[in-house]
């Protein structure tokens, strides 16, 4: 039979076996008791007992005779047929595990050779003066050019006020972890090892140790990008340490704007900045994570169902 929804007005379906019982409109969630079906009494001329009184009453939800011109709502697509319709092309890719499991080994790789790269430098002029990779980020070292050092002589300076960056410590463990994790299933399978009892309850839960530990190496860059990095900070702490006595004797609001215009002019100057290489391995680092995740999606998913696909249209 059809009813009508008494919460969002919406035409649905319910079998007839549903009458009179508490059903659920598929199109809001919220739930509704079914009417009963109506019967209407026998006619009297048949020996029937005539009827006492009128019939009930039609519920307003139940319209399984009314026309469906009296609805008066749009048709809603039930089928693929009818959503993809007016369409001429269309691109799929489903989650296919077999390659699914080599993304998180490959981003991660990627990422652990991004680490060589500079994440974070100084570059007057569009040059680069100085800068740092993700190890000397951790370990709190600068790298010179000799042009821009002999020029601007800043080197000493920085190796005594750049520090060590102890969120990346944790970035590179929970890195490492993911990556033994990430590649120990093709290993396991290419050199055919057959493991322990107590390592083999343990090895089912792969993706899901996986996931975590991605995810947690992505929290930990973030939270050091947006702290700032060793380079950045020291170029900052000087130039404050510079205006400390500006910022000091600033006692109205017109002084201190000055100070902060000043300050903001001297480290703009420096053209301290993190570098392409960072953005990169953090959307890679992402990408990886999505695809763990998607491993676990699909190790709770059900057997006897397809693996879901994505779909372009145009």
């Amino acid at each position: 039979m059809r009813l009508l929804c008494p919460f969002c007005q919406k035409a649905i379906s319910v079998p007839d076996s549903e009458a009179g019982k508490a059903v659920s409109c598929p199109e809001c969630g919220q739930q509704f008791a079914a009417p009963q079906l109506y019967t209407p009494a026998p006619a009297a001329g048949n020996g029937a007992r005539p009827a006492t009184g009128s019939p009930a009453p039609v519920p307003e939800t139940y319209v399984h005779d009314r026309p469906k011109e009296a609805t008066d709502l749009p048709r809603q697509p039930h089928t693929i047929e009818d959503q993809v319709a007016g369409y001429e092309r269309m691109v799929s890719a489903g989650l296919d595990p077999r390659w699914l499991r080599w993304v998180p080994p490959a981003a991660l790789t990627v990422v652990f050779l991004l680490t060589f790269f500079s994440w974070d430098g100084m570059f007057p002029g569009g040059y680069t003066a100085y800068r740092q990779n993700a190890w000397q980020c951790l370990f709190g070292g600068v790298s010179a050019d000799p042009v821009a050092e002999e020029e601007l002589g800043q080197k000493a300076d920085l190796d005594e006020r750049v520090h060590s960056n102890w969120w990346l410590v944790f970035f590179f463990l929970f890195l490492f972890l993911a990556l033994v994790v990430a590649w120990a299933e093709p290993v396991v399978e290419l050199a055919k090892i057959n493991l322990p009892d107590e390592v083999r309850k343990a090895w089912q839960f792969r993706s899901v140790f996986l996931a975590a530990l991605t995810l947690a190496a992505l929290m930990f860059l973030l939270a050091q990008w947006a702290n700032g990095f060793g380079l950045q900070r020291a170029v900052y702490d000087r130039v404050e340490s510079e205006y400390a006595t500006q910022k000091a004797n600033a006692k109205t609001p017109e002084a201190e704007q000055r100070y902060e215009m000043n300050v903001a002019m001297a480290k703009a100057k420096f053209q301290v900045k993190t570098t392409p290489w960072l953005r990169l391995a953090v959307l890679v680092l992402l990408l990886g994570a999505v695809a763990a995740v998607a491993e676990v999606g699909l190790m709770l998913r059900a057997s006897h169902k397809p693996p879901p696909r994505v779909a372009v249209l145009w």
